[in-house]
């Protein structure tokens, strides 16, 4: 079959590599209005049926050897024991302990928690650089129609604006922090704390004093308006680890769903759709990739993330970003 990409982020690039690899012709069109950072976190501390998507990730990283860099992980906060039995049950490496410098008792992970180098696989990915449009279920990029068995969208917050479907997706703007810091660990650590409500994670990973922070924060706008978040991480993250000083953000626009889990599944007979990854893109993307392939050769769902479970939905209030659980 012929297959037409529209989006070369997590999502869209993960596809192509799987569709190629079942032989299909897949083409890929991109726009340039995103920002592809080189790191992301790939966790798998997550929990239900996340976990499976992120082993999933991580296989699909291994396979096309997208490097996976490995540090220790701290959660801080009341985890329900059912997660954690969970993480036990697949074999994951984790251990309560009190942690001096953390002032805390903390879930240590080993093993189980990456920076995942995502920039090299989108860059690996050829594409065609052009704007895309779909009305009437008619494709055009950059004004002319183009034709193909199967149109696939996965171009992140533009989803909504490309099409004029109306699909259970906003958009929003999202930020992070690189901080300054008197303490070298933390460019060699993740930490989730869930009682202050942020997360930090290496810059670099070499142990210099530079790390970043965020909370998840999501502010509701569409994919072109300048927005600027607030230092609400920075402020959350120094009453754990001491002075931080802000020196650059990080941002972007992500698209989120009504439960803030990701979506897919099919538009039209032709179209499909494959995003809402609400922040997390680098833990679940190419596992939901898989599950859209899967779906459409060989018709099998998964009810947890098919976009049929907002049927009924017509409007919706975003929540915060899962970061990480």
């Amino acid at each position: 079959m012929k297959i037409l990409i529209i989006g070369r982020g997590i999502i869209g690039s993960s596809l192509y590599y799987m569709l190629k690899d079942l032989g299909h012709s897949v083409i890929v069109v991109e726009s340039g209005f995103r920002k592809f950072y080189p790191t992301l976190i790939h966790s798998l501390l997550l929990k239900g049926k996340d976990i499976e998507l992120a082993i999933e990730s991580k296989k699909f990283y291994e396979k096309y050897k997208i490097p996976l860099i490995k540090y220790p992980s701290y959660t801080i906060g009341k985890i329900d024991k059912k997660i954690i039995d969970d993480w036990i049950s697949y074999g994951f490496n984790v251990e309560e302990k009190y942690i001096n410098w953390l002032n805390s008792y903390a879930i240590i992970g080993k093993n189980t928690d990456s920076l995942v180098a995502i920039k090299k696989l989108i860059d690996k990915v050829p594409y065609i650089d052009g704007v895309a449009k779909i009305k009437n279920s008619v494709v055009e990029v950059d004004g002319k129609t183009v034709n193909a068995d199967i149109i696939i969208l996965t171009a992140g917050a533009w989803n909504s604006y490309i099409t004029d479907f109306k699909l259970p997706l906003k958009s929003y703007y999202c930020w992070a922090w690189v901080t300054s810091n008197t303490n070298s660990l933390l460019d060699k650590v993740f930490i989730y704390d869930y009682e202050l409500g942020y997360y930090s994670r290496p810059l670099f990973g070499l142990g210099m004093k530079l790390n970043i922070v965020g909370d998840g924060d999501t502010i509701v706008s569409d994919p072109f308006t300048k927005r600027f978040g607030d230092l609400s991480p920075v402020k959350k993250a120094t009453e754990r680890v001491g002075e931080l000083r802000p020196l650059f953000r990080g941002e972007g626009y992500c698209e989120g769903t009504p439960d803030m889990k990701p979506v897919y599944g099919r538009i039209t007979d032709k179209i499909y759709i494959a995003g809402g990854l609400n922040g997390y893109g680098a833990e679940v993307g190419p596992g939901i990739a898989k599950l859209l392939v899967d779906f459409i050769t060989k018709g099998t769902e998964e009810k947890e993330y098919i976009i049929d479970r907002f049927s009924n939905v017509s409007d919706f209030e975003l929540g915060k970003e899962p970061h990480e659980l």
